[in-house]
């Protein structure tokens, strides 16, 4: 399987984030990732509508929909 290197920098502060969270590295990755492949999607749709999803201490999707 193809494992791209991260920038030791971002790997840095994604340790950081895993420490503060409480969550894997790679849980944090892939929420990254979903995120900005959704934003992407929307970009290119011409979607005029946004759907956030955040995950707040307990690890709960919140999704919020709003009109861009």
């Amino acid at each position: 399987m193809y494992s791209p290197k991260l920038n030791p920098d971002l790997v840095r502060k994604l340790y950081q984030l895993k420490m503060s969270v409480g969550k894997p590295m790679t849980h944090l990755i892939n929420e990254a990732v979903e995120e900005y492949l959704r934003r992407k999607d929307n970009e290119e749709s011409g979607s005029d509508t946004e759907v956030d999803i955040k995950v707040n201490e307990r690890g709960n999707k919140n999704i919020e929909e709003g009109i861009c």
